[in-house]
């Protein structure tokens, strides 16, 4: 499906395919530039704020009637900061979304404005000691969940792709991810999942993976490994 001028259609669309009812990392943001509705598209964690904050500004600047006539001469007047792309192909731009890149939508153009204001984890993200893998990446979680989303979204650019959020610990609420693939994840055992993670009675929950996987199955399992 390419992009058209109706701005409710489209925004309709991306919703629709971007699942952002569930989705807690892929953000919008509705905008008003020079009296014409637009919203831009991002997935927390590896967007630029500054960068963002410069974006918002100068949008805010433009006058109704210095307003450009299509989607090329918009980025080449009013976004001055990373590099743009004008797609219509929805199949290009959501995977340009999911890689990283925000989409601006504006009301009256049949194209979306890509803008390039990328960044990656702080810190860097090396193999982790004691989980160490044999194939494939070396990649290593960090303590900020956002980081560690962005990084699965970063190896995975599929809209498939679905992060929900949810929270435990009465006195913590923790933030727990829930990653999975649409069309392809277990519906059943996943709802076992989200009930048992909605039903837990803890006070607080540690920053280590073995203590919510004790809280969810708190059967006595024999383990042959150390800890």
């Amino acid at each position: 499906m390419n992009i058209s001028t109706n701005f409710d259609q489209n925004i309709s669309h991306f919703h629709e395919i971007l699942d952002i009812s569930k989705n807690f990392d892929i953000v919008y943001r509705t905008l008003t530039i020079a009296g014409k509705n637009a919203c831009l598209y991002f997935v927390d964690g590896f967007t630029k704020d500054e960068i963002l904050l410069r974006l918002m500004q100068d949008f805010a600047s433009i006058k109704p009637d210095a307003f450009p006539a299509s989607a090329h001469d918009f980025a080449k007047q009013h976004v001055h900061y990373g590099e743009t792309t004008i797609e219509t192909d929805d199949t290009i731009i959501f995977t340009q979304l999911l890689s990283g890149l925000s989409c601006l939508l504006i009301d009256g153009y049949d194209r979306a404005i890509l803008i390039d204001c990328r960044t990656y984890p702080a810190r860097g993200v090396s193999e982790p000691e004691k989980d160490k893998v044999l194939r494939g990446s070396r990649d290593g979680f960090v303590e900020t969940m956002i980081f560690n989303t962005a990084l699965i979204r970063r190896r995975i650019r599929d809209v498939n792709l679905t992060v929900e959020i949810m929270q435990t610990g009465e006195s913590s609420h923790t933030d727990i991810a829930i990653c999975y693939m649409k069309r392809r994840v277990d519906e059943d055992l996943l709802n076992k999942i989200k009930d048992r993670i909605e039903n837990l009675h803890v006070d607080a929950l540690t920053m280590n993976q073995e203590s919510l996987a004790e809280c969810i199955f708190p059967h006595k399992w024999f383990n042959p490994f150390p800890k």
